[in-house]
């Protein structure tokens, strides 16, 4: 699934489906700003959002029942 991320001075602030979305974000963002000297940047990426879960949890295989610890 693409997703658009965004980030405001190098940090995120968020991610949304359409690049259009994030515009508009940004604009927000860029709106609530009240000093023209500490204007903040704002950067975009466009990638590809994957989930990687963990390894399963299976038991142990049982052990030879001569060793020991």
């Amino acid at each position: 699934m693409k997703r658009v991320y965004i980030f405001k001075d190098g940090v995120q602030q968020g991610s949304t489906a359409t690049k259009e979305s994030v515009v508009n974000l940004i604009r927000r963002y860029q709106k609530l700003e009240t000093h023209r000297m500490l204007r903040a940047e704002f950067s975009i990426i466009v990638g590809e959002e994957e989930f990687i879960p963990y390894p399963s949890q299976k038991k142990p295989s049982e052990r030879k029942s001569g060793m020991e610890r």
